[in-house]
């Protein structure tokens, strides 16, 4: 699951822990929108919620939304920054989902390459999730395929919900470079809504038998009603779907299908 810990819908670590290892949660994702800024986004030093990880039995996983505005050496730069609280959290697998205009495309296999040898040199799995339609750089399959094949050993975070219906088949072929996958609800062939499971129409088959974590990303969007639709009942009714078990999602806003 997506770990809670925004502006609008913070909760505290070890709450947010405790609450993944009572309801079967393997792991728990951080969001890290700026370089450094982990601890402040936890509010909590990063060692002292490493050590409720380890005591919950949950994998801590991060996500490094950078925007790339051109700066060089932007992605290795903020892997760098944040590789002091990667440690204390206890953190294997880090991706960077990278935005920014479509002009710093041609840097990315050099920045994520660059990445991928600090990663490895401090035993961490590395990886780069893409993004939907609309956006402007790593959207289509081929341009991702293109990516990892420049970049061996950079892993991919396939977010189901970015992913367009007639693309699902060219990304499920990617398994072998997975770190993780996003999962969340859109209104095909619209994308990127990150609605509770059962308030779209995505097909939740192609994921169910992969081999690494599978995060529930739900809500935060003010297209999918804002935080309010990550409630601990949205949570526990999509992860029920994920499992295959017939669990309705909790009333709340509604999309159209």
């Amino acid at each position: 699951m997506l770990g809670r810990f925004f502006p609008l819908n913070w909760r505290p670590p070890t709450d947010e822990i405790r609450f993944a290892a009572e309801h079967g949660f393997a792991a728990v994702q951080i969001r890290s929108d700026r370089a450094g800024g982990i601890a402040d986004v936890l509010r909590a030093e990063p060692r002292e919620v490493g050590e409720a990880f380890a005591a919950a039995g949950v994998e801590p996983v991060l996500e490094m939304l950078v925007f790339h505005g051109g700066e060089p050496e932007t992605i290795p730069r903020a892997l760098r920054e944040n590789l002091p609280a990667i440690a204390d959290l206890g953190v294997q697998r880090v991706h960077v989902h990278p935005v920014g205009p479509s002009e710093v495309a041609p840097r990315l296999p050099y920045e994520l390459g660059a990445a991928l040898e600090l990663a490895l040199a401090w035993g961490l799995t590395f990886g780069v999730e893409h993004n939907a339609a609309g956006h402007r750089l790593l959207v289509g399959p081929d341009v991702v395929v293109d990516l990892l094949d420049s970049v061996p050993g950079l892993h991919f975070v396939w977010d189901l919900n970015h992913t367009r219906a007639e693309d699902v088949a060219a990304f499920a072929r990617l398994r072998d470079r997975m770190s993780l996958v996003h999962v969340s609800d859109t209104p095909l062939p619209e994308t990127n809504h990150h609605l509770p499971l059962g308030r779209g129409n995505v097909d939740l088959a192609p994921v169910r038998d992969l081999d690494v974590p599978l995060i529930l990303e739900v809500g935060g969007l003010p297209v999918s009603g804002g935080p309010g639709l990550d409630t601990d009942d949205v949570l526990l009714a999509s992860l029920a779907r994920l499992r295959g078990e017939a669990r309705e999602p909790a009333p709340g806003p509604r999309t159209r299908p």
